[in-house]
């Protein structure tokens, strides 16, 4: 597993903090910048060929439109290596595809990503993509392909 560069952790970290903090003032325009700031970092890294699976998903995190923002958990996900954890980048992916109406690929990022949660003892995601699983059950589709949603053992 790559640990993530000290530097691209605190640049990332710090612009997402911004961004965060924008967004609870109402100011699109500052929140706007940062995120060019951050896409251009992206960019950057990748042109080094040094992206890091953590720039591209907190760039997905920080993409408003939903399209954008699954090409880049997709990224994120053919950019990480086997060892590294990637219940996040799927667990974020699967509430952006509710939001297309991709109910099927949702279900299946959701159980891919609960899995690895678990088997990564990170209980909080556990409980995100059973809270996310248990809304897509709720609405009115009900679950992908009449599937019942997962229960904690």
């Amino acid at each position: 597993m790559r640990p993530i560069p000290p530097d691209v952790y605190n640049q990332v970290a710090d612009l997402a903090c911004a961004m965060t903090n924008a967004t609870c003032a109402d100011d699109a325009a500052l929140c706007a910048s940062l995120y060019q700031q951050l896409l251009a970092f992206y960019e950057d890294q990748r042109k080094r060929g040094a992206l890091h699976p953590f720039v591209v998903e907190s760039l997905a995190d920080y993409t408003e439109d939903q399209t954008e923002a699954l090409r880049f958990y997709r990224e994120a996900l053919s950019t990480s290596e086997p060892d590294e954890p990637r219940y996040t980048i799927l667990i974020s992916m699967a509430e952006r595809l509710i939001e297309l109406g991709e109910r099927e690929q949702a279900e299946a990022c959701l159980r891919d990503g609960r899995a690895e949660a678990e088997d990564r003892n990170d209980s909080d995601y556990v409980a995100v993509a059973e809270r996310v699983l248990r809304d897509l059950a709720a609405e009115p589709d009900g679950p992908a392909n009449g599937s019942q949603p997962i229960r904690s053992e």
